[in-house]
């Protein structure tokens, strides 16, 4: 269920993440005092064997990694653009489907669910946009650090590349859940899809040709100076036993459901 949840409000799940993920980058001791940001060399058995050099070669990556993010996160920024064309298209999407689904329900279903995919469509976009402006923090290494060297620098670097994970891991649950947004929109623009190209006419046509030549259907056709003939005599119930007589008679072409009578035959 929890997962069903997750795909459905993709930011939610995305909220628990990063927030707790930003308690790694700040972490409180048992007197809610922040502690300051730990180092990968925490996490490492044998980190006093890493070399300088190692360590300054992750800290770069972490940059060019966060410089990807960035890349993915302008491309998902198309979401929007994509979200004002559907706008500008979702009254006419709107009245075909209304026109085909004569119904009140479906009508407002159809409705929902073209909002929910510019909803979706926006979302998608805000976030990228939320991570561009919103996560471009880096952690860099100290001038003093650098011009100390040895230990200092070890530990500076150990830091930075710490806090740029995080941030780089922040980053990519922003891209992760735009990436879910837009493709919960497409689902939901596929199923209206369908609804628009689903050959309704064609079985509304069939339906009529059915019922206009069902055998139980017949017409009583009566001509201008019969009809009078026949209310001034009083006749009418004579003349329908004489037309189910017909109709009733043996051999009688199945093709034909108009009966009538004329005051004189028509050829």
């Amino acid at each position: 269920m929890g997962e069903i949840l997750d795909n459905i409000f993709p930011t939610i799940a995305n909220h628990k993440a990063n927030k707790v993920l930003c308690k790694k980058m700040h972490p409180l001791n048992d007197g809610g005092e922040n502690t300051g940001p730990t180092g990968v060399q925490c996490y490492i058995d044998n980190a006093d064997e890493l070399s300088i050099e190692t360590l300054k070669e992750r800290y770069v990556d972490t940059f060019k990694t966060k410089d990807k993010l960035e890349d993915k996160a302008k491309t998902n920024v198309i979401g929007i653009t994509i979200s004002i064309t559907l706008i500008m298209g979702a009254s006419g999407t709107l009245s075909t489907l209304n026109r085909r689904f004569p119904s009140l329900v479906l009508s407002w279903i159809t409705f929902a669910l073209v909002v929910v995919t510019v909803v979706y469509m926006i979302i998608a976009g805000l976030l990228a946009i939320r991570m561009l402006i919103g996560e471009n923090e880096i952690y860099i290494v100290e001038l003093n650090s650098l011009a100390s060297g040895g230990t200092a620098l070890r530990d500076d670097y150990a830091k930075c590349i710490f806090m740029n994970q995080i941030k780089n891991t922040i980053r990519n649950n922003y891209i992760f859940t735009s990436y879910k947004c837009i493709k919960n929109s497409l689902i939901v623009l596929f199923v209206v899809f369908i609804l628009m190209v689903i050959p309704v006419n064609a079985l509304n046509a069939n339906n009529d040709k059915e019922s206009k030549y069902s055998p139980q259907s017949y017409f009583f056709l009566f001509s201008s100076s019969a009809a009078n003939y026949i209310k001034e005599n009083e006749i009418r119930d004579t003349a329908e036993k004489a037309m189910i007589s017909t109709i009733n008679t043996p051999g009688r072409n199945e093709k034909v459901h108009a009966f009538g009578i004329a005051d004189k035959r028509i050829i």
